[in-house]
């Protein structure tokens, strides 16, 4: 091999930037500190080192982050035992208050001070770090809660990130903490009327008022009121005239309505003998709410307080679904009086079961004619005033003025088919005649038809009011509210749901929440109301919403929601919504020259639909099981605003299909017949087309005349079609959307947060708007049923009732709660008490045990807020330990050991200067050496 110069030059320049670079590197390695500058360098250390300063920055973003939110934390468990601190002290002063010592002037002091308190809390419920609000959720920045205590954050959430797809709680939402629930409390419930033992007091009339007890019977209930007053005004009564071998025949009926413990709505009567001792009244109660009688399947649980007021316990924690109400009917030793036009009239019990008696009444409730019907020959006798004040009697379209009648008179209905009507008819009466009275008197009552039954077989309140207020039975009640019934009056004991909407200033609200079945929650505007009705809402065909409105305008509309169109013959059924004008008392107005009222708009629920295809939003109509509260809602406010549908043509074919006129008892006789009379009066022709297809189809196959059976079916097709064609349905909704968006304008409906209706007057301060929603009843699904003991099925749906109030439930309302807890304490009130300022209030007594409910409540919360601390705190010490743990594996594994830079720094160096000595003196080299 040849050496040439060429050779060593390249081996020289090649050691010399070996070496070169391998001083570089020690160099730099030892005056930065790490193994290498660059990824090249080593790709496995760069790699590790790389992974280690994102977790080391990553740690160091935790340490920020948990030092903020452990800062958040903390304050919120400071306020939170400021707190817990407030509502002992609150609780403290409700003890006070409990003490019957008190005067007026003193409780309004210790009210004072309760009503300081709850400002203080409310103040502390508004406590804001750094200007954001620390119980708001994540609206940060909106203020919680308001003088009047409602609440404006939300139920959110904020985390702090404490690691790689971990994340750490560090608030309490107010929404939980003001107003949420504890799924291990139970609902408690009470009626407010104290039960008295009246037979002690008829025993001994000069000692203090006495309560029943459980081992008392229904006679100690009743005691006197076997007898009406008018009856022991003359007939002064004894202890022995209540006898229990007296008071045969005179059983008392319970009429019980309500929702069990699963959701399940029932209407049940228990009559009960007067030896039935109080237990067993209760017990019975326990049983119509579900308990086993055997005891193995205990539901709820029913007991009475020392005042005398049955308190009823959901087992069941977090459940909070039951209500009840509940009164007695007593049938009295009385007269059957009636006052027509000024003129008593009593009627003979001697015949009284051979006649159905009615009577009519005016919009006042004044009776202005009875008639009375005989069972064998229905011949009909009316008993009413002329305009000249003087009675008269109506019989086979004869009239005959009674002049110069006895007042108050007696009247055997027989006497009126005997010789002819006259003033010999009408005996004389006397009030003050004990003999008299207790010939006239007797137990029996009127039902809803007129019949001469007994107490236990009334079906419907209508009828129980009229006989309690015609003094024919004695009302025992437990529930007294003070709402007022659907025509403006203060409802009467006997009243369930029937009741309008509590105002104050321009807001109306349902006082029943709507709670959705085996959830427990409260219902949204998004909850279908299906979840929430007490039964399948096409259970009974019968079923349905009935609304009574007055609207802005002062206009009185009943509105209909029947879950089953009778007319529908699709599976499942058409549902039908009905709006009817009517007059203040909810009778509907009959437009002049009309038989019958004409409902300014009939047709159904209806929902607008995307459609993808057409880029349109299509009308369809809503099944029964897809309505919303949502949709109910909008119902309520188009008709409270005034704005109904202008829809001339689905009006028309509404009617046309429904009117009996139309389509009486005469067959249908060919396909054009039936097309004419469904298109009578419509005069539009798309729809006309419309009508012409769904008789096609529905006719299809079936032979004409068409005649019962087959003509119910074919209209009930033909309904169906036209219903369901897209073209109408779309035409129906615009109308349809067009009202409820200018209803929206000026009247919003929603359901609250603890799901009751509540209705905005948007354009008035004090609002015109008064609205009561129930069920109506009919034969087909009556109120009660007509044997004794019995339960049928109840009401689908409750939003304003006189049912049992609430002691406790899981959820709270803290602010709401306490302002009822102050009430209390200002109108003396120890326990319910139907006649203070709030008559649905629990009392002191109640406050409480609500008052313990509510310091649970919070401590959950405030032992929650610690565990988040704890948390936070560990998981900052954790971040700060495991960065210095990273820093130190980072530091092994890119970090370069100082002492062993140096003395590679001077082995390379060495080699670098012997390679420059060694190049040197080969360059020196030449052929002369070899020479």
């Amino acid at each position: 091999m040849r050496i040439t110069n060429q050779l060593m030059n390249f081996n020289n320049i090649y050691n010399y930037q070996k070496n070169s670079t391998s001083l570089y590197q020690s160099q730099q390695a030892f005056s930065s500190g790490l193994k290498i500058q660059h990824s090249y360098e080593g790709s496995a250390i760069y790699i590790d080192a790389a992974r280690l300063e994102y977790e080391g920055n990553l740690l160091q973003q935790v340490q920020s982050t948990t030092l903020k939110a452990t800062e958040f934390s903390k304050n919120s468990d400071r306020a939170l035992n400021d707190f817990v601190s407030k509502l002992t002290e609150f609780k403290t002063k409700l003890i006070q208050a409990a003490n019957d010592i008190h005067d007026s002037t003193s409780r309004n002091a210790i009210a004072n001070d309760l009503e300081g308190i709850k400002k203080n809390l409310i103040d502390i419920a508004n406590t804001t770090i750094n200007g954001q609000y620390l119980f708001s959720g994540t609206a940060l920045d909106t203020k919680p809660i308001d003088t009047l205590g409602n609440y404006y954050g939300n139920g959110e959430t904020i985390h702090a990130v404490i690691g790689p797809n971990q994340t750490a709680k560090y608030n309490i939402d107010g929404k939980s903490l003001f107003i949420g629930s504890d799924n291990d409390y139970n609902k408690i419930i009470t009626t407010n009327v104290n039960l008295v033992n009246n037979y002690n007091k008829l025993e001994h009339p000069d000692e203090p008022v006495k309560y029943v007890e459980l081992t008392d019977d229904l006679r100690d209930l009743i005691g006197e009121n076997y007898r009406s007053q008018e009856y022991n005004k003359v007939n002064k009564p004894g202890t022995d005239d209540f006898s229990l071998d007296k008071l045969g025949g005179q059983d008392t009926t319970f009429f019980l309505q309500g929702r069990k413990p699963d959701g399940t709505t029932f209407a049940t009567k228990i009559t009960m003998t007067p030896n039935s001792s109080i237990q067993s009244l209760l017990d019975n109660i326990g049983y119509a709410l579900g308990n086993d009688k055997d005891g193995k399947n205990k539901l709820v649980e029913v007991t009475m307080n020392n005042s005398g007021q049955i308190e009823i316990k959901d087992v069941r924690d977090g459940n909070q679904m039951i209500e009840l109400h509940l009164f007695g009917l007593t049938p009295q030793q009385s007269t059957e009086k009636y006052n027509v036009g000024g003129f008593e009239i009593n009627i003979d019990p001697a015949t009284s079961a051979n006649y159905k008696v009615t009577t009519t009444r005016d919009a006042n409730g004044n009776i202005t004619e009875i008639s009375a019907i005989n069972n064998n020959n229905n011949q009909a006798y009316t008993i009413s005033v002329n305009a000249q004040n003087q009675l008269q009697v109506t019989t086979n379209n004869n009239t005959t003025v009674v002049p110069n009648v006895n007042n108050p008179s007696a009247l055997n209905l027989s006497d009126l088919g005997n010789n002819g009507i006259g003033v010999d008819d009408f005996r004389p009466f006397n009030p003050n005649d004990a003999d008299q009275v207790r010939n006239m008197s007797s137990t029996k009552v009127r039902d809803k038809d007129g019949s001469w039954v007994d107490v236990s077989a009334l079906s419907d309140l209508e009828t129980i009011e009229k006989n309690v207020k015609n003094g024919k039975v004695y009302l025992t009640e437990f529930i007294k509210s003070s709402f007022n019934d659907i025509v403006g009056a203060k409802n009467d004991a006997t009243d369930y749901n029937k009741l309008q909407f509590e105002k104050k200033d321009n807001i109306l609200t349902g006082s029943v929440s709507q709670v959705v079945k085996g959830k427990n929650e409260f219902a949204t505007d998004t909850t279908k109301i299906k979840d929430v009705a007490g039964a399948n809402l096409q259970e009974n065909e019968n079923s349905n919403i009935t609304m009574q409105i007055k609207s802005k305008n002062g206009k009185y509309y009943q509105v209909k929601i029947d879950f089953t169109d009778p007319l529908s013959a699709s599976d499942p059924k058409a549902t039908q919504l009905t709006i009817t004008e009517t007059n203040a008392d909810g009778t509907p107005i009959i437009p002049q020259g009309a038989a019958t009222p004409v409902p300014v708009y009939q047709g159904n629920i209806m929902l607008g639909k995307y459609n993808e295809a057409t880029k349109a939003t299509d009308g369809v109509v809503t099944k029964a099981d897809d309505i919303s509260y949502k949709q109910l809602n909008d119902i309520v406010a188009m008709v409270a605003a005034g704005n109904l549908p202008d829809d001339r043509i689905g009006n028309t074919v509404a009617k046309n299909l429904s009117d009996q006129n139309l389509f009486a008892a005469a067959a249908i006789q060919d396909i054009n017949d039936f097309k004419t009379k469904i298109k009578t009066n419509v005069n539009d022709p798309a729809t006309e087309a419309i009508i012409d297809q769904a008789i096609d189809q529905a006719v299809a196959g079936l032979n004409f005349p068409l005649q019962g059976d087959a003509k119910k079916e074919a209209l009930g097709k033909v309904k169906d079609n036209i219903i369901n064609n897209t073209d109408y349905a779309t035409a129906r909704f615009d109308a349809y959307n067009k009202a409820i968006e200018a209803a929206n304008a000026s009247v919003n409906v929603e359901l609250n947060y603890k799901g009751q209706m509540q209705i905005t007057d948007k354009s008035a301060t004090v609002s015109n708007i008064e609205v009561s929603i129930f069920e109506s009843f009919s034969d087909g699904k009556p109120e009660f049923g007509k044997e004794a003991n019995s339960t049928v099925a109840g009401s689908l749906f409750n939003f304003t009732a006189n049912n049992m109030i609430n002691i406790d439930e899981p959820s709270v309302d803290i602010f709401k709660d306490l302002d009822d807890m102050i009430q209390a304490v200002r109108d003396g009130s120890y326990r319910g008490n139907p006649d203070g300022n709030n008559a649905r209030t629990t009392g002191i007594q109640g406050a409480l045990k609500r008052i313990d409910h509510i310091q649970d409540h919070v401590n959950k919360h405030h032992t929650q807020i610690g565990s988040y601390t704890n948390v936070l705190e560990s998981s900052g010490t954790r971040a700060s330990m495991l960065y210095v743990n990273v820093e130190s594996v980072k530091n092994d594994i890119v970090g370069a050991d100082l002492a062993e830079s140096m003395i590679m720094y001077k082995q390379y160096l060495l080699q670098f200067e012997a390679m420059l000595q060694t190049s040197s003196m080969i360059g020196k080299i030449s052929l002369l050496n070899y020479m």
